[in-house]
């Protein structure tokens, strides 16, 4: 795959991702380098994609403080953080330069300061970029462009005492460098570093250097010079210690892979550079981040993160994903392995996995969430909720629920449960064709068993989706998203529409063991979607499990009838508990997942771990043991 097919696939997979981004508590300490804050960043845009992406986070409450241009004028990039304090903004691209010069202007007199501006030549013409921002700080500042480098040093001479570089940038026009600077007042004495036209090799040692010293990377720009590639840099003393990383020479999966994984550590893009490559053609990516989130410094982060590494290594699994949450608070995200190993995309805590019977646990929930709103009674006999049940179909939708109605699971092979690939629109639709309706008729229900009796079934939850439609006046698929998903902002956690085992967006490849399973070979799972049919990140199944244990979707009371009925597999409405019911768990698999979530209530810690191949070597379940036994020793 080259780099601009790889730009096309990664810069689709973006629009999803970028929704996800999380941080913790929220602290602009200062404008320029705030402790934390929500972000976004968008990366291999067209100029419509750009513009709505511009328009949907101004609107969000969201300011850019960073552009990029590519491509000729016809790729952006960008990142954006949230306005803490409100105050005014304005960016452009494209400006010829009286246009940039005419809004320079405008916005200076309204009492702005440019936080960002760069050069492109676009059509042999140079165009401009240019982001200003409300001097709500009240710091002087000096803007440059269009400097050769001896006016750069003049200049850099004149304004070094009182300011400091905020932005740099540089491009080459003919064999003529040109060099723009943002300068803002050095308040705070931070101390800087600024070196440019700096050779890949000359800056990797500047780099060593002044990260030996203590100084962090805060801005950095690359660009052709003699037709080379050359860097720009500022480097800034790290007081805080906070952490931070800086990447070059990247292709678009590399930025995507490294983005996602700084990302689950707990860091934000701070700044994105679209560098011509190392080899003389084509397009590679540069980026710096900051620490932004207090999970970075978890103390169980490496341990937790080489026990994923060597669970995927061990258990030769292409990717496992996995998230831990303690009372609200997001303590650790992490992936491991291959999300799609083919194109080399890396697994995540944002990666969607299959749930298998997982999603009966949801389901149970979905279920008590309508009773709650008065919208069922569970206790009813569920041949009075859906029709065409044999005379035999004796139980209740909460029996359903618990394993307990005396419906049969899956045939001996198995293969006659699963072997399709029919899409169905809702539970009604696959409990009236899937097996030609026989879940339905009396030989479903197992000779001799009393309602009451436990007896796993996951057809039995097809039964029970198809009621909660038949109340619900909606498709079951509906029901999960705006009662369960939704309420919590999970937008990952669906019942499961996928005609493909390939990788689409963020959903990992379906494997068998290590290699993906042929399109002939593949099983649509939509006719149990209530009881082995759902997908969902690693993260946005933690949060629901999170939003069960605080009771975010009913009363305590409620979740504690939902976590009772009994300790086998599934006995408590789709969950199951342990004796003191100090811990609610469910886990599951079926074609090409290994799922497990571990709710320990004592201490408020919900655990998820996703996998994408069935069967591995070691379950899910032993991991969400040993990140549980971590969560509760590094509290």
């Amino acid at each position: 795959m080259n780099i601009q097919s790889n730009l096309q696939l990664v810069s689709k997979l973006s629009v999803f991702l970028m929704t996800c981004i999380l941080s913790g508590t929220i602290q602009a300490t200062g404008f320029d380098d705030p402790d934390s804050l929500e972000w976004k960043f968008r990366y291999g845009l067209s100029d419509s994609e750009y513009h709505a992406a511009w328009d949907d986070y101004k609107k969000a409450g969201y300011l850019p403080i960073d552009i990029e241009t590519d491509n000729n004028g016809t790729t952006f990039s960008g990142v954006w953080q949230k306005n803490t304090d409100n105050r005014g903004w304005a960016s452009y691209r494209k400006l010829t330069s009286d246009e940039f010069h005419n809004k320079w202007e405008e916005y200076k007199k309204k009492g702005y300061r440019p936080i960002d501006q760069d050069a492109e030549l676009i059509n042999g013409e140079l165009r401009y970029s240019l982001v200003m921002v409300e001097n709500k700080e009240n710091l002087d500042w000096v803007s440059r462009r269009n400097l050769t480098s001896e006016e750069f040093s003049k200049e850099f001479a004149q304004y070094k005492t009182k300011y400091r570089p905020i932005d740099i940038d540089a491009v080459e026009v003919g064999k003529t460098m040109y060099y723009s600077v943002i300068w803002l007042e050095n308040k705070a004495n931070i101390n800087w570093v600024e070196l440019r036209d700096m050779t890949p090799d000359s800056y990797g040692e500047k780099f060593a250097e002044y990260k030996n010293k203590g100084y962090r990377v805060a801005e950095l720009d690359c660009y052709k010079r003699d037709g080379k590639l050359n860097y720009a840099a500022v480097w800034e003393k790290n007081e805080s210690g906070r952490a931070w990383a800086a990447l070059r020479e990247m292709s678009a999966i590399d930025l995507r892979n490294n983005w996602l994984k700084y990302r689950d550590q707990g860091m934000r893009v701070i700044d994105i550079e679209i560098c011509p490559a190392k080899s003389g053609g084509g397009t590679q990516y540069a980026a710096v981040w900051r620490e932004n989130d207090s999970r970075y410094d978890w103390k169980g982060r490496s341990k937790a993160e080489k026990i994923l590494e060597d669970y995927a290594a061990d258990a030769q699994i292409p990717g496992v994903g996995a998230a831990i949450i303690r009372n609200g608070k997001i303590v650790f995200l992490g992936g491991a392995g291959f999300a799609d190993k083919e194109n080399n995309l890396k697994a995540h805590s944002g990666t969607i996995y299959r749930l298998a019977s997982v999603a009966k646990a949801v389901t149970g929930t979905l279920a008590y969430d309508m009773e709650e709103a008065g919208i069922i009674n569970l206790d009813v006999k569920t041949n009075t909720l859906v029709n065409g049940l044999g005379t035999k179909h004796q139980h209740t939708v909460r029996q359903l629920l618990g394993n307990m109605g005396c419906v049969k699971h899956y045939t001996s092979d198995g293969l006659d449960d699963n072997a399709t690939q029919v899409e169905y629109a809702t539970a009604k639709d696959a409990l009236n064709n899937h097996l030609s309706g026989k879940i339905k008729t009396n030989s479903w229900i197992i000779s001799g068993c009393t309602p009451g009796t436990h007896n796993y079934s996951t057809h039995g939850f097809t039964i029970a989706a198809t009621a909660l439609e038949a109340k619900g006046g909606s498709s079951f698929s509906n029901l999960v998203k705006t009662r369960i998903a939704d309420p919590l902002g999970l937008d990952t956690l669906r019942v499961e529409k996928r005609s493909s085992p390939d990788a689409t967006g963020e959903h990992a490849t379906i494997n068998s063991g290590a290699n993906k399973v042929s399109k002939s070979s593949f099983e649509n799972v939509s006719w149990k979607a209530g009881g082995s049919g759902m997908e969902s990140s690693a993260l946005d199944l933690a949060r629901f499990g999170d939003g069960v244990l605080r009771n975010r979707y009913f009363p305590q009371a409620t979740r504690d009838i939902l976590w009772s009925g009994g300790t086998k597999n599934g006995q408590a409405n789709g969950w199951q508990i342990n004796s003191g019911v100090t811990q609610a768990s469910k886990g599951g698999d079926n074609q090409g997942s290994d799922s497990h979530i571990r709710i320990d209530v004592v201490n408020g810690i919900t655990v998820v771990v996703l996998t994408n191949t069935n069967p591995p070597p070691v379950d899910t379940s032993s991991i969400t043991s040993q990140l549980l036994s971590l969560a509760i020793a590094n509290p």
